[in-house]
């Protein structure tokens, strides 16, 4: 997949033509390579390895080949046609984008467990629950939960909410709500009480940031006070993990041991502190104003050690494509304050959009059509298709149209469309699930790659939510 010229090889686009040990012909369809969720040439490999050994792959003359592809839809009256074995997108519209929303969240009513957790994950290609980053782990007797995710899939519900007002989904969120209060732990801070989420062993900091995000979030929403004073207590824990020099504390525990400011930087996370400043941007509007000042000193104090300090101290971890769509989502989330604005913080937030844009397939450029819209770190890479960084895009849209940025919003626009068209490749559609042995847990779900058939809460949360707040943009 790296060669180019007559030496690549596109997964999803070619296949395979070669003769088993009793001489008979086999084909790998391009179109297996979605419907047996393989991505790269080594995957490829060890799936033939399963039904021929070594010695014969080795020995074997090998026949590429490239077919049009149709499969017969779910009612059987007539025939889709494939691309990368995924039923052909076509052109993006608001009905498209409004139908992927509603299957992702009747997904995750249909998955939520009664105690508030979410489905985590799910290969639908095996019909199994066994994590790829966990694989030793028995999913029953010991499940892998991230909580940052957890919460990720009650913002999912909110955005649902505030794009359909249905009410559907409120009872999803109390749940995922209830959960997270029921792994609070707590802690004083001069004479107060903060309160932090402690989950597999581990208190992130990202967790109680996207914690505060989904609970202030419900409160705006609904009214519903039942959280109120669980809420002031997990900003006032965050607010009191800005260090002096501005950047924050990464975990308080981890595996069980307290850690100290002193050893902090061992546990450095690059999205964490954006997931804070989302938290308690969010956070904000439930402050009364008379309490505000000490979060906007240190929201302060934090943006600069953000912006200015950590892209020279931490240059290894910036990606040729911009990742930090949470601190760009929260910048855009602090510019409804007054005390809040600062040309420096938009212009960050501008320069990361640039750098997605042109980071992104278009449609002249794109080597194969449907790279159109994902993402490349190195131009001619297979399709990057992301929707956590679509988020961030459409959040310096959002801030271009909160400033009157009116020329940037229009060029962002373009983009964020585009974009809207790859990801809508990830959605499992009653069409997309001609393979899937369990078609009921598949439906919905949002996968990690175009041949990829695994997918998790936060896969689905980051293009759902994306496509939610992406509907209020959309023209009449």
């Amino acid at each position: 997949m790296a060669q180019s010229g007559d030496r690549h090889f596109e997964i999803g686009l070619d296949g395979l033509l070669f003769k088993d040990n009793q001489g008979k012909a086999q084909i790998f369809l391009p179109g297996d390579a979605y419907v047996r969720s393989i991505m790269g040439m080594g995957q490829l490999r060890d799936y033939l390895r399963l039904s021929h050994s070594e010695e014969h792959l080795r020995r074997t003359k090998f026949l590429r080949f490239r077919t049009e592809s149709y499969v017969s839809c779910h009612s059987g009256e007539h025939w889709l046609r494939l691309y990368r074995g995924y039923p052909l997108v076509g052109p993006l519209t608001k009905d498209k984008v409004e139908h992927a929303l509603q299957l992702a969240i009747k997904h995750i009513k249909h998955t939520q467990q009664p105690d508030g957790r979410f489905l985590y994950y799910y290969d639908a290609a095996r019909d199994s629950r066994r994590d790829h980053e966990h694989p030793k782990r028995d999913p029953d007797k010991n499940p892998f939960y991230n909580i940052l995710r957890h919460a990720g899939g009650g913002l999912t519900c909110i955005y649902h909410e505030k794009a359909n007002k249905t009410g559907d989904t409120l009872p999803n969120i109390v749940r995922a709500l209830d959960y997270l209060v029921a792994s609070t732990r707590f802690a004083e801070y001069e004479g107060k009480t903060g309160a932090f989420i402690f989950s597999e062993k581990k208190a992130k900091l990202g967790g109680t940031g996207i914690a505060l995000y989904l609970a202030s979030e419900y409160q705006l929403l609904t009214g519903d006070t039942r959280y109120q004073g669980w809420i002031h207590q997990l900003a006032w824990h965050l607010l009191h993990q800005i260090t002096e020099t501005g950047e924050f504390i990464y975990y308080n525990i981890y595996l069980d041991r307290p850690v100290t400011p002193a050893d902090n930087h061992q546990y450095f996370s690059f999205y964490y502190p954006g997931e804070a400043v989302c938290g308690l941007a969010k956070y904000l509007h439930l402050a009364a104003p008379k309490d505000r000042e000490p979060f906007f000193s240190g929201l302060r104090k934090a943006l600069h050690y953000l912006l200015v300090i950590r892209p020279r101290e931490r240059a290894e971890e910036y990606t040729a494509v911009p990742s930090d769509s949470w601190l760009m989502m929260g910048i855009m989330e602090l510019w409804d304050f007054p005390q809040m604005r600062n040309a420096s913080y938009a212009e960050f937030v501008f320069a990361d959009a640039r750098k997605m844009v042109d980071r992104l397939y278009t449609v002249k450029d794109a080597p194969y059509p449907d790279y159109a819209g994902a993402f490349y770190y190195q131009f001619g890479d297979y399709p990057y298709s992301d929707g956590a960084r679509c988020e961030g895009l459409l959040g310096a849209y959002e801030l271009a149209v909160k400033i009157g940025e009116d020329a940037l919003a229009r060029h962002l626009w373009i983009a964020i469309q585009l974009a809207a068209w790859s990801v809508m490749h990830l959605v499992n559609t009653e069409d997309a699930i001609y393979s899937a042995p369990n078609p009921s847990l598949a439906l919905g779900g949002i996968r990690f790659k175009y041949t990829r058939q695994w997918f998790r809460i936060d896969t689905i949360q980051h293009v759902a939510c994306f496509y939610a707040k992406l509907l209020p943009h959309w023209p009449n």
